[in-house]
């Protein structure tokens, strides 16, 4: 949960409900439709028919958010451009009185397979320009919170991506410049930091959780 890792979670979130009286939507390192931590005080109704119809599949705005890095509000979001089905989501989601709304995203899917954004709604206007301003603030505040809560270093990350193509630990040794019971030593600390049996388990967590992207080898060099 992210209240557990984000020691401002409590006030982020009050000032979060001030700006979006209809509610908001943070997602972060969302992979694979699945996200590391999700919070969402839109109403309940709209919640429960949005997942239970996948409209997360033709959400305009969730499209935005995953092909753009940056802000917009949802009135800036070219409907059309996406599925037929867009426009109706957003009729839909105004009969719940999210009027308006913006969109906060980074997408870092090039890099490590994750989406990260947080969306806010409004049933009376639109949202002004220092508002947007606080929301990305806050959102940043938010990501760097979690990422500062990582356990791994660049280094371990590092370790586990090579695990998850194959190398072995000679290998991978040789590539940190670092003798092979050293690397061991390394993933008896990121095994405990994940609670991991063992070095497959290991980098099962840190792919579900985003830490590392498990891609194959694009081949030799």
């Amino acid at each position: 949960m992210v209240w557990t890792v984000v020691p401002e979670m409590t006030h982020l979130d009050a000032r979060l409900r001030v700006i979006a009286p209809m509610g908001y939507s943070l997602v972060i390192h969302v992979r694979s439709l699945t996200p590391e931590y999700y919070v969402s005080t839109y109403p309940e109704g709209w919640v429960e028919i949005y997942t239970e119809r996948q409209y997360a599949m033709f959400d305009p705005i969730n499209l935005w958010a995953r092909t753009n890095s940056g802000r917009t509000r949802w009135s800036e979001v070219q409907v059309e451009n996406y599925s037929p089905a867009s426009g109706l989501i957003m009729e839909r989601a105004r009969d719940y009185g999210l009027n308006y709304g913006c969109g906060v995203s980074r997408s870092r899917i090039d890099e490590y397979g994750t989406l990260s954004c947080l969306f806010c709604a409004r049933e009376d206007r639109e949202l002004s320009d220092s508002e947007l301003d606080e929301v990305e603030s806050i959102f940043n505040q938010l990501l760097a919170a979690v990422e500062a809560a990582r356990p791994l270093s660049d280094i371990e990350r590092a370790i586990l991506s090579h695990l998850a193509h194959g190398l072995p630990y000679k290998e991978i040794a040789h590539l940190q410049g670092v003798s092979t019971e050293t690397i061991k030593k390394r993933l008896e600390r990121i095994r405990e930091l994940l609670g991991a049996r063992n070095s497959v388990q290991a980098v099962a967590i840190a792919t579900k959780r985003g830490l590392i992207l498990n891609q194959p080898a694009a081949g030799p060099d």
